[in-house]
């Protein structure tokens, strides 16, 4: 074999570098060339997104959006079928892609049986709260408060008041239907106008605030004005007597006279209105008529009288109550819950007087209560009309008579409760 000389080895071994050199070339012009176009991948999909909140867990998961992939796992809910009164009061849910609001409310109004020792507070469908007076019962929980919730003595009192019934009346934001629609019920002292509407009550009118339950012109005043509305307002309402005050020994159409004002007093259906009383006597049988820790009772009062008014005209469907008048009858006085309305003495139209379960309003008897007339002869005020007045007086009015002494057939009274 010829051996290389010295040029041709020196020849071979600088076309190998050269070789080698290209080759070398070659690979790093591509390696800058791939890294220059994944760089350019990599600044497009970031200036895409800058200042965008696309995230991975904003992408469904499994999906590659600008070089992110997603990370968010979405339940489906189209085959849901609960609605908001399916779910509790202010809870939230989704149903089909929706969020709802839930307004369930549960019912605890006949979960109340007499029996407690305390006062309990309870719920009516709608959310509105009532307080029970230790003692009573619910009779009709499955209503609401715009109907008028009614209580009864179960064994709050003695055997004479056993099933007396009193009617809640709501003071504040009342809720009206399931969808959460409110009225405010505002405690206070009207006088009504003609059309139901309201005006301030003329200053010759006055609810006395003295520690003395007797005012100054010698007419008795309730137990504590101011703690009955600070309770009425802490509580959101109060009761008055479902019916005038009865005699529970009365045993004729109307009392003959006020000698025999100690007997018990009652409100109940049926039973022969406790007439033939002073103010005084009002007082006095209504404040007494319970002896409770739990709760105070009182003869009605121009707040309780006003405002129930007020509930009654918003509620019941007539926006006018305050203006009706009772109808005569061939009995002087009838049994609780019996008198009847006169809408228009013309014609004779005639209706039960019953509104949001409160009886006797309009008719009847006048009711004494604790409101003062700035008048020395006659400071005694009463409320609403009588079978006597008829055509003069109506549901909201005040008497612009009585004395200290004044009783007769058509005087009763109307007690009520608050805690």
């Amino acid at each position: 074999m010829k051996r290389l000389s010295k040029k041709q080895k020196l020849i071979g071994f600088v076309a190998i570098l050269l070789i080698a050199v290209i080759i070398a070339i070659v690979i790093t012009t591509s390696i800058i060339n791939n890294n220059s176009q994944v760089a350019s991948e990599g600044y497009s999909a970031t200036t895409a997104n800058a200042g965008s909140s696309l995230i991975s867990n904003y992408i469904l998961n499994g999906i590659t959006i600008s070089g992110i992939t997603g990370k968010m796992d979405v339940l489906d809910t189209s085959d849901a079928t609960a609605e908001p009164s399916d779910i509790a009061k202010g809870k939230t849910a989704y149903v089909n892609g929706v969020k709802i609001t839930g307004t369930y409310v549960e019912n605890t109004l006949g979960t109340v049986t007499g029996n407690e020792t305390t006062n309990s507070e309870v719920n009516d469908k709608y959310g509105n709260p009532v307080k029970v007076p230790a003692g009573f019962k619910v009779v009709n929980p499955d209503d609401d408060v715009t109907k008028g919730i009614v209580i009864e003595d179960v064994n709050a009192g003695d055997s004479n008041t056993k099933g007396s019934q009193f009617v809640w009346i709501p003071v504040g934001e009342v809720i009206t239907d399931s969808s959460g629609s409110t009225t405010t019920i505002t405690l206070g002292r009207y006088t009504f106008n003609s059309d139901g509407s309201t005006t301030t009550v003329s200053s010759s009118f006055t609810e006395d605030t003295a520690e003395s339950h007797n005012s100054s012109y010698g007419n008795a005043i309730a137990k504590d004005i101011n703690d009955f509305i600070e309770k009425a307002n802490s509580s959101g309402g109060y009761y008055i007597g479902r019916y005038e005050a009865g005699d529970a020994t009365a045993t004729s159409s109307a009392r003959t006279s006020s000698t025999s004002d100690t007997n018990p007093i009652v409100s109940k259906a049926g039973v022969y209105p406790y007439n033939y009383i002073t103010q005084s006597q009002a007082s006095s049988l209504c404040q007494n008529m319970y002896s409770s820790s739990n709760f105070e009772s009182d003869l009605i009062n121009s707040y309780a009288w006003d405002t129930a008014i007020a509930f009654i005209q918003a509620f019941s469907g007539d926006t006018n109550y305050s203006q009706q008048r009772g109808r005569n009858t061939a009995r002087a006085v009838q049994k609780s819950g019996e008198s009847i309305l006169d809408y228009n003495l013309d014609e004779g139209d005639v209706a039960q007087d019953i509104r949001c379960n409160i009886y006797d309003m309009a008719g009847n008897t006048r009711e004494w209560s604790t409101e003062t007339r700035s008048i020395t002869d006659n400071p005694c005020v009463g409320r609403g009309s009588s079978y006597f007045f008829l055509g003069e007086d109506y549901t909201s009015s005040r008497s612009d008579y009585g004395g200290t002494s004044a009783s007769n057939v058509y005087f009763s009274c109307r007690p009520t409760l608050y805690l």
